[in-house]
């Protein structure tokens, strides 16, 4: 997820020093997960409602756990922890801000996240392909993700698949298959 959110703090004319303080700040993107009970964190199946609302709450335990710090990385590191599952179009959580409500470090974190999501295998679910994934991305620009983010994110194709395979060397998701609809 790091890597994926320098390259594209850069490719949206970041500095490199503001690029680089988001690769070390998204690191704990999701912290706050170690308040979340063993029994939901760990479930292999999907979630109740109610175990989605705990899960929820790991933004708002990062944020606090990582608040108060005079460090710039760490400072940033709870702004991603709150809000990196906020939503373009306001249905995000935990605050429901829309748009550029929503910090520029959350926007970037949200996209290199849920990509990452989607191309890893976990085990109540194969990886997607790239091309798949990428789409998804792409859709859900103006929707789930800033417009600008995702466009650059598309755009970074070489790069994406360069830190995949630098990452996730062992990756090898399910070929994609028609439906039969």
């Amino acid at each position: 997820v790091s890597h994926y959110c320098e390259a594209i703090a850069l490719h949206m004319g970041m500095s490199r020093a503001v690029a680089g303080r988001l690769k070390m700040a998204s690191q704990l993107h999701d912290v706050g997960k170690v308040g979340i009970p063993d029994s939901i964190l760990l479930k292999p199946g999907r979630f109740t409602e109610y175990e989605r609302e705990v899960m929820k709450q790991h933004t708002i335990i990062g944020a606090k756990i990582l608040s108060g710090s005079n460090s710039p990385v760490i400072s940033l590191a709870a702004e991603v922890a709150l809000t990196h599952h906020e939503k373009w179009d306001g249905s995000g959580y935990p605050k429901g801000l829309a748009g550029e409500q929503i910090p520029v470090s959350g926007r970037i974190v949200a996209v290199a996240d849920v990509f990452d999501a989607l191309t890893t295998e976990r085990r109540y679910k194969a990886a997607w392909t790239l091309d798949r994934a990428l789409e998804l991305i792409s859709q859900e620009g103006g929707s789930h993700f800033d417009p600008e983010v995702s466009k650059a994110f598309v755009a970074l194709r070489d790069k994406v698949e360069e830190i995949r395979a630098r990452f996730q060397p062992n990756v090898e998701p399910e070929p994609e298959v028609a439906s039969e609809v």
